[in-house]
């Protein structure tokens, strides 16, 4: 079917081109969860009180009992001085009615118009924070509470206030769908590519219009690595599973395919046809934007690069420590501190606190008989901030062992120990040959013994940013 051939299409792809306007692109092992009612550490000290003391004038106290003492109100984190900074937070529910059901998918798309960069921040489902006005709970439920409780502004604002209250991030607009209609916009796109970096097992529909409540209609799916070309129904399957993954790992996954999206968008020339489009694209999304808001992000979504787009996802261990409520629930408790260095770094340009400076090129060679390798190393390469390209096969025989050749010649800088992180290899497997008329910095051989699935390899950290204690302070409606 042509992208555009019939008005369902256009409305479809309205939502896509909408979607992605608003994300221009678009860790470590799981921990045993404590026993039920177990202490959660020192992350937050058991409530003494459900009416705990909050900012006056702002946040509403909890009206139920908490299981965890709230904690303290975080502070607006503020983009460098003289930024413009836009955030929107995208929604998907799991199910066709926005106001009954859980957001399960929920993102932040940070866009600087002045530095003409972008980022990405996955929330999990199942972060434990305070709602102002009600309880410690799950994030995924704010919303279908707002809605149901009355609270002013609805449930769009309570989550609003829920991640400023929790996490400092201001959000200026929402972008709200149902995952019903995932499946017919990818379709209607023609599907889209995507390298997949480590294998997933999951059940599947053996076909998408079976009956989902006839057992006998569902089948153990496996998608191998390697590059895929995913139609709607594999597509929401590769956003949605968690079999052998986490909900961390989703989050990437996510942001991985509307990244996927913006390309088949550009390529197709769909973008500029927004303003003509925008009476149906309200037709299919609920957000609070106006067409004017939309308008001005056209051309940097035309012409950002995945180098100035950088990706950010709560990590298992670090940002966030599992624990089991005494009702049974398990649920992820914030590491304060942790968090509010990944906000600051959120806020940033990418450009600004990348691993990497200066986007290091490499070109990724095969030689591991495994058919697309290269192309799955090159995109996680560029994920980090790499000018990564795959080369295609070594034309040599097979390697055993991966290798690095470091054509820099540099003795300074930490661009070589992410890429070994990322690739999981080891110094032992670069050698150093300068040469100052090089094409690229770094040329990767992938050996069979290359283990793609990386994305929970600890990185090098970041330089420091160190971030001023901000006093907590009444917020501004």
């Amino acid at each position: 079917m042509s992208p555009c051939s019939t008005h369902s299409s256009f409305r479809l792809l309205s939502f896509v081109a909408l979607a992605t306007l608003l994300l221009l692109a678009m860790t470590g092992a799981v921990l045993a969860a404590p026993e039920v009612g177990e202490r959660p550490s020192a992350l937050f000290q058991e409530a003494a009180s459900p009416t705990p003391t909050l900012p006056v004038g702002t946040f509403a106290p909890p009206v139920e009992p908490t299981v965890t003492a709230v904690p303290p109100y975080a502070a607006p984190v503020t983009p460098p001085e003289g930024h413009d900074v836009l955030n929107v937070l995208l929604l998907g529910s799991d199910t066709d009615h926005l106001a009954a059901g859980r957001t399960d998918a929920l993102m932040i798309v940070s866009l600087n118009r002045t530095a003409g960069t972008a980022s990405l921040l996955s929330l999990p489902r199942d972060l434990f924070v305070y709602v102002p006005g009600w309880t410690m709970q799950r994030i995924n439920t704010v919303f279908a509470h707002g809605e149901q409780s009355g609270y002013e502004g609805g449930g769009y604002q309570l989550l609003k206030d829920t991640i400023l209250y929790n996490l400092g991030i201001p959000i200026h607009f929402y972008a709200h769908v149902d995952f019903g209609g995932f499946r017919q916009i990818v379709d209607a796109l023609g599907g889209v590519e995507l390298t997949v970096d480590c294998t997933l097992e999951d059940w599947r529909l053996i076909s998408p219009d079976l009956d989902p409540a006839v057992e006998e209609n569902w089948e153990l799916f496996t998608l191998p690595v390697g590059v895929h070309q995913m139609d709607g129904d594999l597509a929401l399957w590769y956003a949605r599973s968690r079999r052998t993954t986490t909900d961390f790992d989703r989050g990437l996954r996510q942001q991985q395919l509307m990244q996927a999206i913006w390309r088949r968008l550009v390529e197709l020339g769909l973008l500029n046809q927004l303003p003509d489009l925008w009476g149906q694209v309200t037709e299919v999304v609920t957000t609070d934007m106006q067409l004017q808001d939309l308008v001005g992000l056209i051309p940097l979504a035309l012409t950002i690069d995945s180098s100035r787009i950088a990706h950010y996802t709560f990590r298992a261990g670090e940002d966030v420590h599992s624990w089991r409520t005494p009702q049974g629930s398990s649920v992820q408790l914030p590491v304060p501190e942790r968090v509010r260095q990944m906000m600051y770094n959120f806020m940033q340009p990418p450009t600004a606190n990348r691993l990497v400076q200066g986007g290091p090129t490499v070109e990724v060679l095969n030689a591991s008989n495994v058919p697309g390798l290269d192309r799955v190393a090159a995109d996680r390469l560029a994920w980090e901030g790499f000018a990564a390209v795959a080369g295609g096969e070594d034309g040599g025989a097979f390697r055993t062992v991966s290798v690095v050749y470091d054509y820099t010649g540099r003795t300074k800088g930490n661009a070589i120990d992410v890429l070994l992180a990322v690739l999981r290899m080891t110094p032992e497997d670069v050698i150093v040959e300068p040469d100052p008329n090089r094409t690229v910095d770094y040329r990767v051989v992938l050996g069979g013994s290359y283990r793609s699935c990386a994305h929970n390899v600890a990185l090098p950290e970041p330089p420091s940013n160190p971030i001023e204690a901000v006093a907590a302070s009444p917020v501004e409606r």
